[in-house]
């Protein structure tokens, strides 16, 4: 259960590293820091990735899931 946890816990560090990142990048529009979001973006998709080999909670795994396509599409946006 501890592994569960923390694996949890750090989904959800790498969620609101990712949110943080985009929500600078975007309001900056700076091409450094979208490049630093979708980085921050895939290190997030690896850390949920590696936390659904652990066969967590389904709900948790579709909210992260669905956070990371949001931040994701944001990036994309600003980025066009």
């Amino acid at each position: 259960m501890t592994d569960q946890f923390g694996e949890i816990e750090q989904v959800e560090l790498a969620l609101k590293a990712a949110e943080r990142m985009v929500g600078q990048a975007t309001m900056s529009m700076d091409e450094d820091q979208l490049m630093n979001a979708q980085s921050a973006i895939s290190d997030a998709k690896a850390q949920l990735e590696q936390a659904k080999l652990l066969k967590l909670n389904p709900y948790d795994i579709q909210q992260a899931s669905s956070r990371l396509n949001t931040f994701s599409h944001q990036v994309d946006e600003a980025i066009k």
